[in-house]
């Protein structure tokens, strides 16, 4: 039987030099394939935690943390999500130390990407590979 987890996009970043964590994402039904991107969903869930970004431009300055691992996406069970997600946030929120907020996501999550941008190439989705 195949698990159903979440896919759950993650941006870092930062709005009137304040940390923000926006989260967004919805469940699914898992592949064969283990580390597969599940492209469909993802482009669904990465649009709407951009919008919504974009929609907070209007309240002030807003960047990117890092340009690198500043868009994440993560596939995680509904347990870890509930149980560990909001302690990862607000460590992160707390602290801006984003290696630790990837080894944490690492150890929760079945699977963890970063996301960029290429013009003519779209979205490329990067494998971070657990230490």
């Amino acid at each position: 039987m195949e698990e159903q987890k979440y896919l759950i996009a993650i941006a870092l970043a930062e709005q009137n030099n304040k940390r923000i964590m926006p989260i967004g994402g919805k469940t699914f039904v898992s592949n064969d394939s283990v580390s597969q991107v599940p492209i469909k969903e993802a482009e669904k869930i990465l649009l709407d935690i951009l919008l919504r970004l974009f929609k907070r431009t209007t309240e002030g300055k807003l960047k990117v943390s890092n340009i690198e691992t500043g868009l994440l996406l993560a596939e995680i069970i509904f347990e870890n999500m509930q149980r560990d997600l909001p302690i990862i946030k607000s460590n992160w929120i707390n602290t801006g130390d984003t290696d630790t907020l990837i080894e944490e996501l690492n150890s929760i999550c079945s699977n963890l990407w970063s996301i960029q941008y290429k013009k003519h190439e779209g979205m490329i989705f990067n494998k971070i590979m657990k230490k």
